[in-house]
């Protein structure tokens, strides 16, 4: 599916104005999710875009399908020393200050363009990017409810194949390839440094409260040390809560979502508190309204837990391994734009898309809790794109 040429068209528009707005007299991309979202090809490119006109494409690989798969001019990159002739030859003047994309590139990267262009300023153009991104068009979130259909058939597909004595490594491996089949990606992208990331977090029992280095508040067991979060090969048991945390990725946008199966029934506290965050998530959910800051409403239902339910110290991870933040951006990214956190001075906006996730661990026991992936709107709150059924699924 190519990208219309009226979408690509906006959001250069509105990059321009906030390249103006700084008096930045160009920005020169090269990060995969921001050269897709500009240019509509996820090929190998540099994007230049001036203040004013029209973009200029720079293609490495692959030049033709790039040329295809874009709206913009395609030209053939013969090297990064030859950007500037790249920009004169297309009839735009060498920017005197120029924007990079700072948060992601490597200092020999970075290097590399001061002397491409040396006498040119160099700044950030990060923060406008990643802001831009955050609120969807009407075209992204199409995309995004597509991504969202192949959930619910995935879990169906669980409820048949899942048995004692499968390790969580087979039920994520069968899942995955459930997914796949059904037009899911495979890639998930994340901006973070060093952020890795499979299809999810398929975790069991006392594994899924296991801390580790993903920020987020179920990481668990992973099968090595050098793969020290996700499935394990350790089977899974009767009674034990079972973690599917899965990201499925349709045309490069993405869903997040969370269930919780089991075989047989859960322990009567895990039960409460599995319904706890199914109440944690509505309250998240009407709280996402245009206009509110990101961090009020984190503290909003930081307060609530508090008030409201006896896991005050099992939420989002427990002891110095719980997170501080309820909810995270997503889109071509799964670490995008607003994040629901502690301190965040970003404000709601109409468009944006959050992956809201309340979940309970206990340690030596497992987690419980909910992920779906909203959209913010109006002043009811945010409305849910994901739409898999809510309910603990016991098999």
């Amino acid at each position: 599916m190519k990208v219309p040429v009226k979408e690509l068209e906006k959001r250069v528009a509105d990059f321009q104005v906030s390249m103006k707005t700084r008096e930045i007299e160009g920005a020169l991309l090269v990060q995969r999710a921001d050269t897709l979202y500009y240019t509509g090809t996820a090929q190998n490119v540099h994007l230049y875009v001036p203040v004013t006109g029209k973009p200029i494409v720079l293609a490495y690989r692959d030049f033709a399908r790039a040329q295809k798969e874009s709206s913009w001019e395609v030209l053939p990159l013969k090297g990064i020393s030859k950007i500037p002739n790249n920009i004169q030859e297309a009839g735009l003047p060498l920017p005197g200050i120029l924007g990079l994309e700072l948060d992601v590139l490597s200092v020999n990267q970075f290097e590399r363009y001061r002397k491409t262009f040396p006498n040119v300023t160099l700044v950030d153009v990060s923060a406008e990017i990643r802001r831009q991104r955050a609120a969807k068009s009407d075209w992204e979130l199409a995309r995004l409810e597509e991504s969202a259909q192949i959930l619910p058939a995935v879990l169906e597909f669980a409820k048949e194949i899942l048995h004692p004595g499968m390790t969580e490594v087979q039920l994520e491996g069968l899942l995955e390839s459930k997914a796949r089949a059904l037009g899911h990606g495979g890639h998930v992208r994340m901006r973070g440094f060093n952020s890795e990331f499979h299809v999810g977090a398929v975790t069991s029992g006392a594994r899924a409260a296991a801390s580790g280095c993903f920020d987020g508040p179920v990481t668990g067991q992973g099968i090595s040390i050098s793969h020290p979060n996700g499935a394990s090969m350790v089977p899974i048991q009767r009674g034990e809560p079972i973690v599917v945390d899965m990201v499925t990725v349709v045309h490069g946008y993405q869903i997040d979502q969370t269930r919780i199966l089991s075989l047989g029934s859960l322990s009567e506290e895990l039960i409460k508190a599995y319904e706890a965050a199914r109440r944690v998530e509505e309250k998240i959910r009407s709280a996402l309204i245009p206009g509110r800051v990101a961090g009020e409403v984190y503290e909003e239902i930081l307060a609530w837990v508090r008030e409201n339910t006896p896991y005050e110290h099992n939420f989002m991870g427990y002891g110095t391994s719980r997170v501080s933040f309820v909810g995270h951006g997503v889109g071509l990214e799964l670490d995008e734009l607003p994040t629901i956190s502690k301190g965040s001075k970003e404000v709601l906006r109409a468009g944006m898309v959050v992956a809201i996730e309340p979940k309970f661990v206990f340690p030596g026991i497992g987690a419980v809790g909910i992920e779906d992936t909203v959209v913010i709107e109006a002043e009811r709150g945010a409305r849910y794109l994901s739409f898999t059924p809510r309910e603990l699924i016991v098999i």
